[in-house]
This record gives structure tokens, sequence and C-alpha cells, in this order.
């Protein structure tokens, strides 16, 4: 076997590796969850025609709804009790929800666009989000 040809092997086993991590999993699943949600606002809203409201949360529920389920199955693949899990998960949601209305609000009053604060929330809870599910709520 020449040295490419190692080399070669080695980045397929660190890629298979990597592929298999839960930590990418979970970002496969985040980025899967946007897609529904955006996706299903757009529908709702865009081409059905639908109330802002109503289909913003219709939207936000079912990206919440594949956002759990995907990480209980595929990123986690926990087979702890069902209600446990989903409870702690609506606990982490809450928490989300008010850490991130007040990083926006702090960002924006340093003067950082509303929507690069909301990415630089969104980045740094996700990070956060990931061990948390990973150590608390898919054991």
């Amino acid at each position: 076997m020449t040295t490419g040809s190692r080399a070669g092997v080695g980045l397929g086993e660190t890629a298979l590796r990597i592929t298999r991590s839960s930590g990418f999993r979970f970002l496969i699943v985040g980025g899967t969850s946007v897609v529904v949600d955006a996706g299903l606002l757009w529908v709702l809203h865009g081409l059905v025609g639908m109330w802002l409201e109503p289909a913003t949360a219709i939207a936000f529920l079912a990206g919440f709804l594949v956002n759990f389920l995907l990480n209980r199955q595929w990123a986690f693949a926990s087979t702890g009790r069902l209600q446990h899990q989903l409870a702690k998960y609506l606990a982490l949601v809450a928490v989300n929800l008010l850490i991130t209305v007040l990083l926006v609000k702090a960002l924006t009053a340093l003067g950082v666009m509303y929507l690069i604060a909301k990415v630089l929330t969104t980045a740094a809870l996700s990070t956060i989000n990931y061990f948390i599910s990973r150590k608390w709520i898919f054991i």
C-alpha cells in the first residue's frame, strides 16, 4: 500500500467517524429543523396565505418536534423515558428563548446589527445545547 493510499484510508475513516459522531448529527438535525420551520412557514404563509401568527407558531412547533425526535432517535440514539426527556427539552427551549431575547437585546444595545446578534447568540447556544442534550436530556 502506498503512502497516498494510507492517507486516503485515514481520511475515509476520519470522515466516517465524524459523520457517526453525535456532534455532527446534532448539527445536521439543527439544520433540518431550521429547514422544516422556515419551509413550512413559507408554505403556510407565503403559498397558502395563512395569517403570519398561526403560520409561524405551526412552523415553529413542527421544527421543534423534528428537532426533538431526530436528536432523540438519531443524534443521541437515546432509549431514556420519553416524558422525562421531553420535559427537560421543554425547559431547555424556555431557557434558550429567554437567553436569546436578552442577548440579542444586549448585543444590539452595544451596536451589533440585530441579525448578526441573533446568529451569534444561536451559535453560542447551539454549542452549549449540544453538551446539555448529550449529558442531561438524551441520556
